[in-house]
């Protein structure tokens, strides 16, 4: 892996440029020029325009690699054996593996303590010549985000976002299963409403508000935007026979933030932070249990509640 001290590429032959945009972070990418690299899908929103010559919030350098081999120190995390974290003073480095390439890393990369500058290489033999390769590739997008998040920036939630036809911004919450996607559907179908995703959402503090920002990372409605809109309120959802808004105190709002809420659990300052940061929230804004049924009254009971 590439020291401390290694040197991001300039402008020029000697790579391309790729920049996003994901909660109000820019991410750049110089990448080898001999590297065919495209955004998948998901992140095509997200793609920031003539970024050649701006330097983003992360600088990654993008290289190929003949061999990656894991380190022989135990990792800080293990994820189901798909990718590894190992933390230092000087950093942190990420290898991921696959069943489908073999035992060794197809991918790995470096950042910096401050997640401001990193170094990702691939597996050259890992990759098929004639198909572009995304180097964010998830799930490495998403825990680049998460571990910015955690230096004292913000959160990320499993939770649906939206903006409503008068500004309000709604953050729903709920694990797999609890109707997201299906509370998405229903607010998609009325008229000036703006989703921003329906499964993963980033809460950051400007200005002293809270805002949510739409993400790539989307559920089974496949809502991903890169908007962004005030926190106005807080939903728990439960499925139920009626609707129903049920305040909840800030402590336990928090808690159940928290339970939702995507960190690197092994870096305990991290964990303090979002703790302090999600006590803020619940703090500052209104939360409730919101029981619904699947019909558009479960939106009028939104609403009503907020008037």
């Amino acid at each position: 892996m590439p020291s401390a001290t290694t040197n991001l590429p300039t402008k020029s032959a000697e790579a391309s440029r790729l920049a996003v945009c994901i909660g109000g972070f820019s991410l750049g990418m110089w990448c080898s020029v001999d590297m065919p690299v495209a955004l998948d899908q998901e992140h095509q929103p997200f793609l920031l325009p003539s970024t050649a010559n701006h330097t983003c919030h992360m600088e990654l350098d993008v290289s190929w690699a003949d061999s990656l081999t894991l380190p022989k120190s135990n990792p800080s995390f293990l994820s189901s054996g798909l990718w590894s974290a190992y933390t230092s003073d000087t950093g942190t480095k990420f290898y991921f593996c696959s069943p489908a390439v073999g035992p060794k890393p197809y991918k790995a990369a470096w950042f910096d303590p401050f997640f401001e500058r990193g170094h990702v290489v691939l597996h050259r033999s890992s990759f098929t010549e004639e198909r572009p390769v995304f180097p964010l590739e998830y799930p490495f997008d998403e825990l680049v985000m998460m571990h910015r998040l955690a230096l004292g920036e913000g959160a990320e939630v499993h939770a649906l976002g939206l903006t409503d036809q008068d500004g309000s911004g709604y953050l729903f919450l709920g694990h797999s299963g609890a109707g997201k996607s299906t509370t998405a559907r229903l607010w998609a179908a009325q008229p000036g409403v703006t989703l921003l995703s329906d499964d993963r959402i980033i809460l950051r503090k400007h200005c002293d508000k809270f805002w949510m920002y739409g993400t790539p990372w989307h559920g089974d409605a496949g809502v991903s935007s890169p908007g962004h809109a005030p926190l106005s309120a807080i939903f728990l959802l439960e499925q139920s026979a009626s609707n129903e808004l049920v305040p909840i105190p800030p402590a336990k709002a928090a808690a159940e933030l928290f339970a939702r809420t995507f960190l690197p659990h092994y870096l305990e300052s991290g964990i303090q932070f979002t703790l302090s940061f999600l006590d803020h929230i619940t703090r500052s804004v209104p939360c409730s249990i919101l029981r619904f049924t699947p019909t558009p009254g479960a939106v009028e009971a939104v609403r009503y509640a907020r008037v």
